[in-house]
């Protein structure tokens, strides 16, 4: 099923890795320019909100769009054309002129980031097996690194060089890696041949453990997407910025250890149990460092999860997977998006009681965990 013009896993890795980075450098400096943005162009609340919005709109029809394109035509094909619609949005976003523009481009490059997920993770899951499968997913994941990039960027260089530069400075990096790429990935055709079965069809059969990848992807999302309250308890200083993004590495490593050994199901119990016993340690503890420990901490539980979702939901899904892959963990991503906007709608936003909050979503995820698809892996246990 494979020939002498494959890829190794390792030129795989490489090139999924740094196109993801830049992708998720530019996801994340949004987030980081946003007061810089609403000056420049006068944005209202509202404006700005929009703006963020369209960021997790592009990555869930990315997903979809890129996803399908992927199955049918090829995965090589579809990362080399997910750098082409990358290039134009962060040209368009450096240029943008008005308010309305900076909007259509900032949907446009988003667009790229559901698409490269997938599809990376697809590429390099058909290429590994077994357990190293769950090993190269987990560094695939350091790729989110690119949002420590970003937070130093908006901070140091953003003085200096401008909010366009800051864009426009991750087109050359991106514009060598896809002439490389070009190169480097041959397509196997016995693995890009489209599916012989229709999308819907594979959705019948595969619906429930699609529904059950989608609500593991929300929630520990979302868990993830916290982070955003506790880092205000971090002392604001670059050490502390690049602990904070640093601890997810290792949990992602530890979450492709525990996989080799106990399996995926068990992996996520352990994830949730961690979450679930932290929060309510934190929640009934009285000192005043408590926000901090667990501004550090979460991130390293966090990792786990994040470090085998790209692995596992490709073992889940035998035909078209990289669709359903795809879209389970960034419509996943846009659901977890509005994760604060649940907790100051709770009234959980305040006097440490968002620990409740990521309480309940260690015990969902324990409860989801139960019902689990068996991925080969455990099968094989």
């Amino acid at each position: 099923m494979t020939t002498s013009a494959a890829p190794s896993p390792a030129k795989i890795y490489w090139t999924a890795f740094v196109g993801l980075f830049f992708d998720y450098y530019d996801l994340y400096l949004f987030v980081y320019l946003e007061r810089a943005l609403a000056a420049e162009f006068a944005l209202s609340p509202a404006q700005s909100s929009w703006l963020q919005f369209a960021g997790l709109a592009g990555v869930g029809a990315g997903s979809l769009l890129f996803g399908v394109l992927a199955d049918r035509w090829g995965r090589g094909r579809a990362m080399l054309a997910t750098f082409g619609v990358y290039g134009l949005g962060i040209a368009g976003i450096s240029l943008a002129w008005s308010a309305g523009s900076l909007l259509a481009f900032r949907l446009l490059a988003s667009l790229a980031l559901g698409a490269e997920w997938g599809i990376s993770h697809t590429y390099l899951a058909e290429r590994v097996t077994g357990a190293a499968r769950y090993r190269f997913s987990a560094w695939l994941q350091f790729s989110i690194l690119g949002g420590l990039l970003a937070a130093l960027a908006a901070r140091f260089a953003l003085p200096v060089v401008g909010w366009r530069a800051l864009f426009a400075a991750s087109i050359v990096p991106v514009a060598l890696l896809a002439a490389w790429r070009g190169r480097a990935l041959a397509e196997v055709p016995a693995i890009a041949a489209g599916a012989p079965v229709s999308l819907a069809e594979t959705l019948r059969v595969h619906g429930r453990a699609f529904a059950v990848c989608f609500a593991i992807a929300s929630l520990t999302i979302a868990s993830g997407t916290m982070n955003v309250f506790y880092a205000r308890e971090l002392p604001q200083s670059p050490w502390f910025t690049v602990l904070f993004w640093g601890n997810v590495a290792p949990g992602m490593l530890v979450g492709a250890w525990l996989v080799r050994r106990v399996g995926v199901a068990r992996a996520m119990l352990v994830y949730a149990v961690g979450l679930t016993v932290l929060s309510v340690a934190c929640w009934g503890w009285s000192w005043p460092g408590r926000s901090l420990l667990f501004a550090l901490v979460l991130p390293l539980l966090n990792g786990v999860p994040f470090g085998l979702m790209g692995a596992y939901f490709n073992e889940v899904f035998d035909r078209y997977r990289t669709t359903l892959s795809g879209a389970a963990y960034n419509l996943g991503r846009i659901l977890a998006g509005f994760a604060p906007v649940l907790l100051t709608a709770l009234g959980l936003h305040e006097g440490g009681r968002y620990f409740l909050f990521t309480a309940a979503i260690g015990l969902a995820v324990a409860a989801i965990g139960t019902v689990l698809p068996r991925a080969a892996l455990d099968q094989r246990r």
